[in-house]
């Protein structure tokens, strides 16, 4: 339905694979690599790169854009996601996505109206949706919100 990410597993979690035993899963090194990387977005300082108060809308898309979502989930490589993409990509965590973002999130996201969402209106419209007091900035406080959505039970995982 929609691609298939690829990367490489850290050098630490390859050589657990070898060292591990007959028992040891590669399902469990995928499991353990996705939760660092889970840990990392999670992780206000990954995001707020000048060190400044806040989390920008460029800062959110550098940090955000390594978990390669819009990337995966753009089944037809056009630059843009459909709701149907969207769909697919998020699978079973919809409910949890709208209920962060509300029932009418594509339509706000589609700030073009062109039916269908921009790499740039994606990146805008998820830092906009956290940035709970409209300054542009995604504070600590409001940050919590997103760590909650990268965590274990989040809307937001990568499969």
């Amino acid at each position: 339905m929609f691609k298939t990410m690829t990367g490489a597993l850290a050098a630490s979690t390859f050589a657990l694979t070898l060292i591990a035993g007959p028992g040891y899963a590669l399902d469990e090194a995928a499991e353990t690599a996705k939760a660092a990387g889970r840990a990392q977005m999670a992780d206000y300082s990954a995001f707020d790169s000048d060190g400044t108060p806040g989390i920008s809308s460029a800062e959110f898309r550098a940090a955000f854009q390594r978990n390669q979502a819009f990337a995966t989930w753009d089944d037809d490589d056009d630059g843009n996601l459909t709701k149907a993409e969207f769909e697919a990509g998020l699978g079973n965590r919809q409910e949890r996505f709208e209920q962060r973002f509300g029932e009418n999130w594509f339509e706000t996201w589609d700030e073009d109206g062109s039916g269908a969402v921009s790499e740039t209106e994606y990146y805008e419209g998820l830092h906009g949706s956290y940035d709970a007091n409209r300054d542009g900035m995604i504070d600590e406080p409001e940050y919590s919100s997103f760590g909650q959505d990268m965590g274990e039970d989040g809307w937001f995982e990568i499969e």
